[in-house]
């Protein structure tokens, strides 16, 4: 996988500090929201709940949360 997969909910405040942090570091994702029904069927077969976005699927592990997410790609990225 070449950039991990974040689900996410456009209006969404927690999601948008997720999205601002990856883009002021120049991390690319593969930005999927979930307010549409291909995404949001992606995301409850990968075990999620779009009630509990944002989510980063690296081909392997799911990672809820902003601060595991943010955890995540410094971890992985930075």
């Amino acid at each position: 996988m070449d950039k991990p997969i974040l689900y996410y909910w456009a209006p969404c405040p927690t999601c948008s500090i997720l999205t601002h942090f990856a883009e002021e570091h120049g991390i690319e994702l593969d930005k999927r929201d979930v307010e549409q029904e291909e995404p949001y069927q992606e995301l409850l077969e990968l075990g999620g709940n779009a009630d509990l976005i944002p989510y980063l699927w690296d081909g392997e592990r799911l990672v809820n949360g902003n601060d595991e997410c943010m955890a995540y790609l410094t971890e992985k990225y930075l």
